[in-house]
């Protein structure tokens, strides 16, 4: 059975989010019998670190995000002959060196990312959701919710994005990405790397030539999920006519959050960015979370479980595993991405009911509290990992040992 695990604080984090979750899941690991301990390494002064690990190794060791391996491909894990897990917070298509790594356990919260990897030959894949600390699943007394709709995401110039494929790719590959991205917001189980293999397919069954082998279908996804992301947050935002919607987060390094919202549509009130723990607070004062996420289709991001855990009514858009999860109407919101339209009267509808918004986020969120906290999710994670790290072990052992692995 694993006793250890290590898990990594990230060098950086947006917001704080993965400092968060490195030290929820470590005391949600520790309160499964697992000794958790984080480790940090100074770039400067990386003895420590080592020293940690080496004078008394885990079983494992663990991170968000990480870790890709050094200039020269070199895995941390390979060096020290202890097997990791990478969970996969951000892109798929910024880790794909992962599957390079057979010491490498990589942990996606979206299944269709989970699929993309074992689809690379990538031996150990988990999926893994989001989860929140059990603690916030309580509902707390007179907190008064001053904010009716918060929206929590950072801006993304994707008409800067888009402007550049003329340049970066074939026009044919510019038609497929449209082709693309029109599929993935059409409906909710579609996701936009299997749009994209039915678009190149059909670009090519057009008679277009294509040679495969020179599209850089790393690039090309990259490009599809961030226009997906900033056209979509921006496409809720504006459907949003009577209600007061507060935005935090940052602008784009190349545009501002006021470049895309309307002149006159003066009820959006955009705040400076905050650090994840403001956020919690925030959402705990919150009638209702807008999250808006089609580039995930399996999976959930972080805001919908923590927007319920916190008391908020969660509006947002469908996907296979919300369905699976929740009760359209009933324990959440779920709203068609091909339709925006619908968002603002959801929103004026639960604004205007209260009793009944209440109703539905009690609903959720007890079923976040009951198979979405931490706390569920480091008993799952030990569970699957334990028979991969045995194995990985004995290979470990087998490699450092041959003449015993040959007796």
């Amino acid at each position: 059975m694993i006793k250890r695990i290590d898990l990594f604080m990230p060098p950086r984090s947006q917001y704080g989010v993965l400092h968060h979750f490195t030290e929820a899941l470590a005391d949600a690991l520790t309160s499964a019998g697992v000794s958790a301990r984080i480790l940090q390494a100074d770039y400067h002064n990386p003895a420590p670190f080592l020293e940690a690990i080496a004078n008394d190794p885990p079983d494992c060791t663990l991170s968000f995000n990480g870790l890709l391996p050094d200039e020269k491909g070199n895995f941390f894990c390979e060096l020290i002959g202890i097997p990791h897990v990478a969970c996969i917070v951000d892109s798929q298509n910024l880790f794909i060196s992962l599957i390079n790594s057979p010491l490498t356990i990589v942990a996606c919260s979206d299944r269709d990312s989970a699929d993309f990897f074992n689809g690379l030959k990538c031996k150990n894949v988990l999926f893994m959701p989001h989860g929140v600390e059990e603690k916030l699943c309580v509902e707390e007394d007179n907190q008064e919710r001053i904010y009716p709709v918060t929206v929590l995401c950072s801006l993304i110039d994707y008409n800067q994005i888009r402007s550049e494929w003329k340049n970066k790719y074939d026009k044919v590959i510019c038609l497929a990405m449209d082709e693309a991205i029109e599929a993935t917001f059409a409906d909710s189980t579609t996701s936009y790397v299997q749009a994209l293999v039915q678009a190149v397919d059909r670009q090519m069954e057009l008679n277009y030539h294509i040679d495969p082998a020179k599209i850089d279908f790393v690039s090309v996804m990259d490009d599809i999920e961030m226009y997906i992301k900033g056209k979509s947050r921006i496409d809720a935002i504006k459907a949003i006519k009577d209600a007061k919607v507060h935005i935090f987060g940052s602008a784009s390094s190349s545009a501002k959050w006021e470049d895309y919202i309307d002149k006159d549509q003066k009820n959006v009130i955009i705040h400076e960015p905050i650090p994840y723990e403001q956020v919690i607070e925030v959402l705990k004062t919150t009638q209702i979370l807008l999250n808006s996420s089609p580039w995930i289709k399996q999976g959930a991001h972080e805001r919908i479980f923590y927007g319920l855990a916190c008391g908020a009514l969660v509006v947002t858009n469908k996907n296979l595993f919300l369905e699976e999860t929740f009760e359209d109407g009933t324990s959440i919101v779920m709203y068609d991405t091909n339709n925006p339209n619908e968002i603002n009267q959801k929103i004026n509808q639960y604004l205007s009911e209260n009793k009944k918004r209440e109703e539905i986020v009690a609903r959720g969120r007890e079923i976040v509290k009951q198979y979405h906290t931490w706390e569920y999710r480091a008993r799952q994670l030990v569970e699957q990992l334990d028979p991969i790290v045995q194995n990985l072990k004995e290979s470990i052992a087998q490699k450092n040992n041959p003449e015993n692995s040959s007796s």
